[in-house]
């Protein structure tokens, strides 16, 4: 009877064995993605508009400033008075040039006189050398004080006429540094003007946004209080330091035309429309750990195989990464579970996020 149960139980292991040796390996499904190229987000920007050229201006001259009839936001046209000095302080400092002016005449005179009685004792033997060579000295020393002080006195007469400060271009106020009864140096400050001739619509974009931003790029610029307002703009400039608080670069459009509504400071809509780059980019879960160079998982395509692969990648937005190098377009790589794979090993179908 023992016999029996031992040859039954061998039977059912036998059967058992028989079993899995017919069960197939069937390889995990993935979730990945096949790499495309698209081009760059169309995103909506808010930006303002702006002068292509503000000037800080100031005075020739120093003096105490009486007047400032401008406030910031006037609408100025050229030749505007913006300014003006104390009219007294520049005459008395052009009369004390003038006096300076009358004594080194006298000082000349007197050095002349001197001179020329040395030369006439000198032509007789009475004067030493030396004694003439001090009288020409004298002479030439007067001669370089009435240049200095002739000087003076013609930068204290065009300080005079430098008394009032007047718009050179028509413009806006946009700053004003001093006020009246203010005493300022020859070139401080006085007022920021902005031109008005020509106008241009700023923006500040991330630098995922200017990296894929091609040589033509164009956009689309509206009037937030009134879309219909429009035109388009090109790249005229793009600022080379990031601002240390947003990471943002700022980005200067020149306008095809000057929509008269688009005034100084107003706000604009701005799209990207045409000239953007292709880009490739993959979620940054595609990332093997955080080992460098940064690896993905590819997949060999029909057998299923993946290999880690080296790429070079940048920051975009919302999770993203932009590809630089290592893939391309048609690659298909693993964007979930990756840190669960080797090497070599085979994985099933592809399943989607």
């Amino acid at each position: 009877m023992r016999k029996l149960v031992v040859l039954l139980a061998l039977a059912v292991l036998a059967g058992c064995k028989e079993e899995e040796a017919h069960v197939e390996f069937v390889p995990r499904p993935v979730v990945s993605e096949i790499i495309q190229a698209n081009p760059i987000e169309a995103r909506e920007f808010t930006g303002t508009v702006a002068a292509v050229f503000e000037t800080d201006l100031g005075f020739q001259a120093a003096g105490r400033m009486i007047r400032r009839p401008v406030s910031v936001g006037d609408v100025v046209t050229r030749g505007t008075v913006l300014a003006e000095l104390d009219p007294a302080d520049l005459e008395n400092t052009r009369r004390a040039a003038l006096a300076g002016v009358t004594a080194a005449e006298v000082r000349l005179e007197t050095a002349q006189r001197t001179a020329e009685r040395v030369r006439e004792l000198a032509a007789r033997g009475i004067a030493s050398v030396s004694k003439q060579e001090l009288a020409e000295q004298a002479l030439s020393a007067a001669k370089a004080e009435q240049d200095r002080s002739q000087a003076v006195l013609l930068k204290a007469e065009d300080a005079r006429s430098f008394a009032t400060l007047v718009a050179p271009v028509n413009g806006v106020v946009t700053q004003a540094f001093a006020e009246a009864g203010t005493v300022v140096s020859s070139g401080q400050a006085v007022v920021r003007l902005a031109g008005t001739a020509r106008r241009e619509a700023v923006i500040d974009l991330p630098e995922s946004a200017i990296e894929a931003l091609g040589r033509n790029a164009a956009f689309d610029i509206r009037l937030r209080s009134s879309p219909t307002i429009r035109t388009s703009g090109r790249v005229s400039e793009i600022e080379p330091v990031a601002d240390t608080a947003t990471r943002t670069r700022r980005v200067h459009l020149e306008l095809a035309d000057q929509p008269e509504a688009m005034r100084l400071g107003a706000l604009v809509l701005v799209r990207l429309t045409g000239g953007g780059e292709q880009i490739v980019s993959m979620p940054t879960t595609a990332l093997i750990g955080s080992g460098q160079p940064p690896r993905v998982w590819r997949v060999s395509r029909p057998d299923g195989q993946v290999s880690a692969v080296p790429i070079t990648v940048a920051p975009l937005d919302d999770g993203l990464l932009r590809v630089l190098s290592g893939v391309t377009p048609g690659d298909e790589i693993v964007i979930k579970g990756v840190n669960s794979l080797k090497d070599g090993q085979m994985v099933g179908e592809r399943v989607q996020e």
